[in-house]
Formats: C-alpha cells, structure tokens, sequence
C-alpha cells in the first residue's frame, strides 16, 4: 500500500522551478514521525515548476518511473524499516515565492582550490541543506569554471537525515568528476562524513 501526500512548497530567489533544498525539506516534514533512522538517499530526475505529491509506501515504488510525472525517487532508512518515496509533479501552481539565502551563505564560504574543498564555520544562515548544496554550487564554480556557469542538485546520499543548523564546521569535497557532467562532493560535518552529495550540468 502507498499513501499520496500533497506538499504546498515555495519558489526560492527567481528561480522558475522547485530548488532541491525546498524538496528535501518538504519530503523530511511530510514524513514527520514515520521517518526512519538511517540512511537517506534521494535523486531527482528532472526539475519541477509545479507543486508535487509525495508518494510514500513500504514496498517499492519503482513501477511509477514511467509515470510522465515522475520526478524523483527516494529511500528512506535500511531493512524492516526500509520507506520508500517518490515525487510526481501535480498540475497545482506554485503561487508563493520566497527569499534565497543563496547569497548570505556563500559569502561565509571559504574556499580551499588546492584541497578542492569549500567550509563554513558555525553559520546560522539557512538550514543545513541549504548550506550544503550552496557550499557545494560556490566550490563547483570556483573549481569548475570551465565546465558550466549553472549547476542541478542532483543527488543525496546520507547515512541519517542533516541535523538543524548551526553546525560548528561544515565542509564539502570534491571527489569525483565525471565526464565533465557529474560530480560527487563529500560532506563532513564536525569532521565526520556523513554523505554525499551529486551535482550535474542541464541537459
């Protein structure tokens, strides 16, 4: 049995699509108390300009791929405890737009070119996942310059959900780039890895 929920989720800056960000924080609410310990693992396939539904179940939900609403998949916690997820964009409108912290956390950033990592010291600006993907697109820019002036959060892997923020570190590594359109970014908090997070380049 799967159970469908509605999110009601915001633009971010001027953006014409759903940020990343919004979704994982609208997924994790959603889920509330039935989120399980354990790993987290999300992939958007495709950007969303409308309001999504949240599909949740126990068993897996890998039939709705071919639904033309799909547009991410996600796992939350491992085994007995195992919830499966997925995103289907809805015809509802997106009517609230709201400010991006975009900004404030990448001027705390502080890049290191030669360790290919980007750092913040227990900033309170933005949510923890706003800090992560943020930290990570300022570090893309800064290594990457080259390969694109825009980059998609497009992947997360984590072995427990993000804690609130402040953190008293955060960092994220580039460790992979892959053929000049993927690229997987560890990130350490309080100097312990607690995931991953992927980026890719539009289509």
């Amino acid at each position: 049995m799967s159970e469908i929920i509605p999110l009601e989720l915001s633009f971010r800056g001027q953006r014409p699509y759903l940020q990343g960000t919004a979704l994982y924080e609208g997924a994790i609410a959603a889920i509330g108390d039935r989120l399980p310990e354990g790993t987290i693992s999300i992939i958007f396939h495709s950007l969303l300009t409308k309001q999504p539904d949240l599909v949740i179940g126990t068993e897996s939900l890998r039939h709705l791929r071919e639904d033309p609403c799909f547009r991410a998949e996600m796992r939350f916690g491992t085994g007995d405890t195992l919830l499966h997820a997925a995103l289907l964009e809805s015809s509802r409108p997106v009517v609230v737009r709201e400010a991006c912290n975009e900004k404030d956390v990448i001027s705390a950033a502080i890049v290191d070119t030669a360790g290919k990592s980007a750092s913040l010291k227990n900033s309170s600006v933005g949510s923890l996942i706003e800090q992560v993907v943020f930290l990570n697109k300022r570090l893309h820019l800064q290594l990457l310059p080259e390969l694109s002036p825009k980059w998609i959060f497009a992947k997360l892997e984590l072995g427990r959900p993000l804690p609130p923020a402040p953190v008293n570190s955060l960092v994220l590594v580039l460790k992979q780039v892959l053929a000049n359109r993927f690229t997987r970014s560890e990130i350490l908090i309080d100097n312990e890895r607690v995931g991953f997070i992927s980026f890719s380049t539009p289509h």
